[in-house]
C-alpha cells in the first residue's frame, strides 16, 4: 500500500512538472509573440510617421532634398531616411526612402511622389477672354491666340482663339488678331480672320464671377495663398505698395469706385497669377505699364490702357468693360497665348493648396500639393 502511494505521489509530481514546463514554455512563446508584434507595429508606425513628416516638409519646400541618409529618433525607435530625385516607371519623381527600427525590428517604406502640375483653365478660351465687349479694350495691340513656348516660339496647331467673348466683337481699334480654331493656326492680321474670334460663347450658361471660379478652386483660395506669401505671393489693397518683381499669386483688392494704375517697372521676370478683383467685381484699373512681358495669367474686373506685353492670357470678369474711350497708339505691345506660361503660373496654386474643381489633388497637411505615385512596404 505504501509503495502504491509513493508511486502515485511521484507520478503526480512528474505530471505537474511536465504541465508546468509546458505552460511556462507556452507563456514564454506568447510573451515573445506579443513583444514581436508590438515591435512590428511600432516600427511600422515610426516608418509611416516619418514618411508623413517628409511629405509635409516637401509640401512647404518643393526644393528640399536629403541626398545623404539621416536619422531621427522618436517613439522609442529611430528612422533612417533620404529624399532624392529619381527616374522611375518612365517619370521624373521624388523618392522617399525610410527604414524604421524598433527593438531590432525593421520596417522599410519606399514612396515615389511628384508635385501637382499646372493646368490651363477651360474658361481660358482665348488669348483675351471676357464676359463683355472688348471692342475698345484691346486697342490696336497684337493679340495672338496661337500657342507659344516660353521663348515666344509658336507651337503649331495647339492654341486658342485670339479673342473670346460672351457678346459680339467688332475690331474698332484695328488690332492685329490671330488664333487657332480646330487645330488650324491663323497668324495675327487686320482685318483678322473670323476663325480667330469667338463670339456669344455661353460658358455653359454662367460666366465665372470670381478668380477662384476660373481655376475651379473654393472661394478664398487665391487670396489665402497671396496672404501666405508662398513663392513670393502678396496681397495688397493699393498697387503702389507692390513688391517687384511679381511672383506667385499677386492679389490686388481695390475698394469700389476707385480707379488705379499699375506700374510693373523695368523688371524682366514679373510672373505668376495677377488678380485685380474685389468681392463686388468692381475693381477698375485705368492703366497698366511694364517694360518687359509679364508671364502667366492676368485676371481682372475692368482693365484699360494695357501698356504691357503678356505671355500667357488675360481674362476680364466684369460685364461692364470700356465702351467709349479710345486707346490707340499701342501697337508696340502684344498678348500671346502660352499654355506653358499659364501652367507655370497655376502650378503655384497646385503646390500651395486648393483642391476644388478636380484640378489639384494629392497630399499635405491641410493642403493638397504632392501626389503619391507609388508606395512600397
Amino acid at each position: 500500500m505504501g509503495r502504491l502511494v509513493l508511486i502515485l505521489l511521484l507520478g503526480s509530481i512528474l505530471i505537474f512538472g511536465v504541465i508546468s514546463i509546458t505552460v511556462n514554455r507556452s507563456t514564454n512563446d506568447s510573451t515573445q509573440d506579443t513583444v514581436e508584434y508590438f515591435s512590428d507595429v511600432n516600427a511600422r508606425n515610426i516608418s509611416n510617421s516619418m514618411v508623413e513628416m517628409i511629405l509635409s516638409q516637401l509640401s512647404d519646400s518643393s526644393s528640399w532634398r536629403v541626398p545623404t541618409q539621416l536619422s531621427k529618433a522618436f517613439f522609442g525607435g529611430v528612422a533612417y531616411y533620404s529624399v532624392i530625385d529619381t527616374f522611375f516607371a518612365g517619370d521624373s519623381l521624388i523618392k522617399i526612402s525610410v527604414t524604421a527600427n524598433y527593438m531590432n525590428v525593421n520596417k522599410n517604406i519606399a514612396t515615389y511622389v511628384k508635385f501637382n502640375k499646372g493646368f490651363v483653365p477651360p474658361v481660358v478660351r482665348g488669348a483675351w477672354t471676357a464676359n463683355s465687349t472688348l471692342n475698345k479694350t484691346i486697342s490696336d495691340m497684337y493679340i495672338d491666340g496661337r500657342d507659344h513656348d516660353l521663348k515666344n516660339n509658336v507651337i503649331p496647331n495647339s492654341g486658342v482663339y485670339g479673342v473670346s467673348t460672351s457678346v459680339d466683337f467688332v475690331n474698332t481699334e484695328k488690332g492685329y488678331i490671330g488664333g487657332t480654331k480646330n487645330g488650324i493656326d491663323y497668324p495675327p492680321s487686320f482685318p483678322e480672320n473670323p476663325n480667330s474670334i469667338e463670339e456669344y460663347y455661353d460658358w455653359g450658361g454662367t460666366f465665372p464671377t470670381s478668380p477662384d471660379q476660373i481655376l475651379g478652386y473654393p472661394e478664398g483660395t487665391l487670396k489665402s495663398i497671396a496672404v501666405s506669401g508662398a513663392e513670393g505671393s502678396q496681397y495688397v489693397t493699393d498697387p503702389n505698395v507692390l513688391s517687384l518683381p511679381l511672383s506667385g499669386v499677386t492679389y490686388i483688392e481695390i475698394p469700389n469706385n476707385q480707379e488705379k494704375k499699375i506700374e510693373l517697372g523695368n523688371y524682366s521676370n514679373n510672373k505668376g497669377i495677377l488678380v485685380i478683383h474685389n468681392p463686388s467685381g468692381t475693381t477698375r484699373i485705368k492703366e497698366t505699364h511694364a517694360k518687359y512681358a509679364f508671364q502667366g495669367l492676368v485676371i481682372g474686373d475692368y482693365m484699360f490702357h494695357f501698356h504691357l506685353d503678356i505671355l500667357g492670357a488675360v481674362l476680364l470678369l466684369s460685364p461692364n468693360l470700356e465702351t467709349s474711350k479710345n486707346c490707340s497708339g499701342n501697337r508696340d505691345h502684344w498678348i500671346k497665348f502660352s499654355s506653358a506660361s499659364i501652367k507655370n503660373a497655376t502650378s503655384i496654386v497646385a503646390k500651395s493648396g486648393g483642391g476644388g474643381g478636380g484640378y489639384a489633388s494629392g497630399y499635405g497637411f491641410a493642403q493638397k500639393r504632392v501626389q503619391i505615385q507609388y508606395w512600397f512596404e
